[in-house]
């Protein structure tokens, strides 16, 4: 089975690609004035992500240093770092030193490259990437400076490094599980079992361009700058080594998209769009209720389900 990163840079480089997207996810609710409404409607809604679980999620570092250096000498020598680590594991730990220290002894004093010294150093470090044409990391090295002096690039950058800034703010998040049966779900969002949980069938959701996995990790800050430089580069250097040479494109997209191991438990996934939009939900498959449920609300979703011929299923 692939990894979520895997998944998601496949995603990027082609937004129909179905993987091991599930084929049903799971939806754990409390009862409240907003559920039959959501029903009738065939709604799901997108909460603000600064509203989220985890405190830490979408939250970014953005020192004033580092954004200047967006288009100055620390980005250049960054960029080189981030281009040197792509054709990593081509080649062997001691070529890998001594091709990257040879990389910082062809760059000037302000990070920008001697192409002429670069040209010449082309052969020995093709022979310890065979296998693989490096020809284009070689073009893109010696195409910095230009590049990031660029007013388009710097725009782009700065887009990106804006919509990073606002993420809790501007993006919305509808986050499901996948599965309908996780003890803690139940108790934790689900007000311990006298809530619900929605079986939603994935299949041809016309939303599932915008279904992204959540990938757990050690809870880390995140640099914003190097993420979002990161991700640029990685998508140029696999498009123009035609593939040859693999890369992290999804750094900037798991923004949005990593939450701390501890949360691991809720194998999720995240329809994203616009804060506080309410968008078309995946067709109901089943809905659970939980045992503690009040009589009432029982007594609503079973006419509810009765009406529109959905499998009425409970939670003990």
């Amino acid at each position: 089975m692939e990894s979520k990163k895997d998944f998601l840079n496949r995603l990027i480089d082609n937004p129909s690609y179905s993987g091991d997207r599930p084929l049903r996810l799971f939806k754990y609710r409390e009862f409240d004035k907003y559920t039959f409404e959501m029903l009738e409607n065939k709604e799901i809604f997108l909460c603000v992500a600064e509203k989220l679980d985890d405190p830490s999620e979408c939250v970014v570092s953005v020192d004033v240093e580092g954004y200047y250096d967006v288009v100055n000498d620390t980005l250049r020598r960054e960029c080189v770092e981030a281009i040197m680590k792509m054709i990593q594991p081509y080649m062997s730990e001691d070529n890998y030193e001594i091709a990257r220290n040879e990389m910082h002894r062809i760059m000037t004093p302000d990070f920008k490259m001697r192409n002429n010294f670069l040209l010449d150093y082309f052969s020995e470090l093709q022979d310890m990437c065979p296998g693989v044409n490096i020809a284009p990391v070689i073009n893109w090295l010696a195409s910095i400076p230009k590049l990031l002096d660029e007013p388009q690039f710097k725009s782009q950058i700065e887009g990106l490094l804006l919509k990073g800034i606002n993420a809790r703010k501007e993006t919305g998040i509808c986050s499901l599980a996948e599965l309908g049966d996780i003890e803690d779900m139940w108790n934790n969002y689900a007000h311990n079992k006298s809530g619900y949980c929605i079986e939603y069938d994935m299949v041809d959701y016309e939303f599932n361009s915008s279904l992204f996995p959540v990938v757990y990790e050690d809870n880390k800050e995140t640099n914003l700058v190097m993420q979002t430089v990161a991700t640029f580069l990685g998508q140029m250097i696999n498009k123009f080594s035609n593939n040859q040479i693999d890369s992290d494109r999804s750094q900037f997209l798991r923004l949005f998209l990593t939450k701390d191991t501890k949360w691991s438990y809720q194998k999720e996934w995240r329809v994203i769009g616009k804060a506080n939009d309410k968008v078309k939900a995946p067709k109901i498959r089943r809905i659970i209720v939980g045992a503690n449920a009040s009589t009432e609300n029982k007594e609503k979703l079973r006419e509810f389900c009765n009406k529109n011929q959905i499998r009425l299923d409970y939670f003990n």
